[in-house]
């Protein structure tokens, strides 16, 4: 019983140091899969607490002696907790013909956050496996690669996720995403990132690289896979009002339209006699004065992009697709 008392004192100590912003020391996360292969992160506002501590208190309760408690240098491996995802079909709907497609995606349910990875869905009797990229609408400027070699093979994944200028101070947790040869995919706690977006201007950025690799035996010959995951997290001055105008050749408006940025079109339609786009978007700076900025589009272009900003101050990129 005094031993039981003791540990839950010492469980008291490390909450009190969470709120009091003390941190503890702790091995890597993601060491702990060595054997699976890392396919994407999965980042989230809030710390995603999977390490056991009780029975890690428990075995190593000998070894303390008070001070701080430094749970990295220690065989933490498996007291690291494993989130797994669920396989959710979709269904997609083409809107011209009617046909159906049946997809799959992993979902990370009962978690808020955004998710970018590139798992393989496992091949059923309908289909052959493939490997799906799973973006949330939050990443944009996506790129992802796959490069196929004698001896290596990899993957490169990058990614911006645009935040608005605001006074709020946000952390981002970047949880790394696994996948097991049995096709399970888990997350584990990931490292923290606080980013501040007020007083910076636009372009002002973070980026964050994860990267892993593994080598595998087949038929005597060894190949490495390895994985390159770069996301970065890019400052905004949100949009309050667009304006869409239609120049002729002369450099004379031949329309124009306001929108705000929830309402923007999915289609806009090129006047006749148009030359050019002039897209304007209005907003505030970080200090909460008025400014515009302008951008400009051939008449050519097939569409022109603009911000849409969420409650979350994270600013999604909305497509505008240009017909003649």
């Amino acid at each position: 019983m005094m031993k039981r008392n003791i540990i839950i004192a010492v469980c008291c100590i490390l909450v009190l140091c969470a709120l009091n912003g003390c941190r503890l020391a702790k091995e890597d996360a993601g060491a702990n899969a060595h054997e699976d292969r890392l396919i994407g992160i999965f980042i989230t506002t809030e710390y995603i607490d999977l390490f056991d501590f009780e029975s890690y208190l428990n075995d190593n309760f000998n070894s303390f002696q008070g001070g701080e408690i430094n749970i990295g240098g220690r065989n933490t491996q498996k007291y690291q907790g494993r989130f797994y995802a669920v396989l959710v079909p979709r269904t997609h709907t083409n809107e011209e013909t009617g046909e159906t497609i049946l997809t799959h995606e992993y979902v990370f349910e009962g978690i808020q956050g955004i998710q970018y990875c590139v798992p393989t869905i496992e091949a059923t009797e309908e289909e052959n496996s493939y490997i799906a990229t799973m973006s949330d609408p939050a990443v944009s400027d996506v790129h992802t690669s796959f490069n196929y070699g004698d001896d290596e093979n990899s993957v490169s994944l990058e990614g911006t996720i645009y935040v608005a200028s605001s006074k709020k101070s946000r952390i981002y947790f970047i949880n790394p995403v696994y996948q097991s040869p049995d096709g399970s995919v888990y997350l584990v706690s990931g490292g923290s990132h606080e980013f501040t977006s007020e007083g910076y201007g636009e372009g002002s950025a973070y980026s964050q690289t994860i990267e892993a690799s593994t080598t595998a035996t087949e038929n005597g010959k060894v190949m490495k896979d390895a994985v390159s995951i770069k996301i970065t997290l890019s400052v905004i001055f949100a949009p309050e009002k667009i304006v869409v105008l239609q120049m002729n050749a002369d450099n004379t408006p031949i329309s124009q339209a306001e929108y705000t940025p929830d309402a923007f079109p999915d289609v806009i339609a090129l006047e006749t006699g148009a030359a050019y786009f002039i897209v304007e978007t209005h907003k505030r700076d970080g200090m909460g004065s008025l400014l515009t900025s302008r951008d400009i589009y051939g008449k050519d272009v097939e569409s022109i992009e603009t911000f849409i900003a969420r409650e979350d101050d994270i600013c999604i990129k909305h497509w505008t697709q240009i017909t003649t």
